[in-house]
């Protein structure tokens, strides 16, 4: 009765289909992972609101720069 050895080689690795794992991370990638985010939507609604309210706060104080170059004179 005789065994054969047993012979230990690393087997090859096999490339997954359809999702490329060595590709090269580039700008198209980062912008489509951005994009994809779920906290976008609140982090664009929120940098909006601070924008529509400084906007609002121009308007209606149109002079409040001549007020605070008039404080930094003192």
């Amino acid at each position: 009765m005789s065994q054969a050895p047993i012979v230990r080689r690393l087997q090859p690795l096999e490339k997954p289909k359809g999702h490329y794992v060595d590709a090269p991370e580039g700008p198209w990638s980062r912008l489509v992972a951005t994009i994809a985010d779920p906290d976008l939507p609140m982090i664009v609604a929120f940098c909006l609101t601070g924008l529509l309210i400084a906007l609002s706060v121009i308007q209606r104080f149109p002079d409040f720069g001549a007020v605070i170059e008039q404080f930094n004179q003192f």
